[in-house]
């Protein structure tokens, strides 16, 4: 055989093995992300396997606002609600919010709040407020103070009750956290009796607690008084056994 004619043999059999290589290893990683149709990155299997969870635990849509999330159909990037990074394809925002006011229950989303939402550890963005979700025992799910690359929380008018779980101390990258405004059906609403676990969020900007029982929370001013970055504060009709105390107190 002629020498050139023996080194392109060579180079297509090389190539050939390197394609097989190739596609071997595609095959024995099913959960890294895909390309969705129009050559965009998608999102992960994982996170999708999760928000279609998410979804198994939604037993009211009335305004389908679920509706685009079908298994096999496309990046769950392009779900609504959804935002994915463009670079990454990991979920980064879910926004499910419903609107607040008269005629919100026709709006509303009703279910659980599925503990899957644990693989969406990129997520910066949660917002699931005006909705009727509940946690275990119809209380802030514990689980969410996983989700450490959390910015923003909105969790405000679900009825959720019970006491707020110092587990949410643990989202250190937070900028903006509402859980206000959550009565529960019986007219009970959230309660705590120590915040202290706020001064454990160092970038916390926005805190919004509107309704939340703190009556038996006596330092509230010196806690908020120890978040450097805190610029909005509301903590309307908490029901303040020392509401006279000075926020510019030690």
């Amino acid at each position: 055989m002629h020498p050139r004619a023996a080194l392109l043999l060579t180079l297509v059999i090389t190539a050939a093995t390197f394609s097989s290589a190739l596609s071997t290893t595609s095959h024995a990683l099913p959960r890294r992300h895909r390309l969705s149709d129009n050559g965009t990155v998608g999102c992960w299997v994982r996170e999708r396997d999760a928000l279609l969870a998410f979804k198994r635990g939604i037993t009211s849509d009335p305004a389908g606002i679920l509706a685009s999330w079908h298994e096999g159909e496309g990046s769950c990037c392009r779900w609504r609600g959804v935002q994915c990074s463009s670079r990454t394809g990991h979920v980064v925002r879910l926004d499910l919010h419903s609107v607040p006011g008269y005629g919100a229950a026709e709006t509303a989303l009703v279910g659980q709040i599925s503990p899957s939402l644990l693989s969406l550890q990129h997520l910066k963005h949660l917002d699931l407020s005006q909705n009727y979700l509940q946690g275990p025992s119809d209380c802030v799910p514990e689980f969410l103070g996983s989700l450490r690359n959390l910015r923003y929380l909105n969790i405000s008018g679900m009825g959720l009750q019970g006491r707020v779980p110092h587990q949410l101390g643990n989202l250190t990258n937070l900028h903006s956290l509402d859980l206000s405004s959550n009565y529960a059906k019986d007219g009970s609403t959230m309660e705590s009796t120590d915040i202290s676990w706020l001064t454990r969020l160092p970038s916390l900007q926005v805190l919004k607690m509107v309704s939340v029982d703190l009556s038996m929370v006596l330092d509230w001013p010196r806690v908020v008084n120890v978040i450097p970055s805190l610029m909005v504060l509301d903590l309307s009709y908490c029901s303040h056994i020392m509401a006279n105390q000075s926020l510019l107190g030690s």
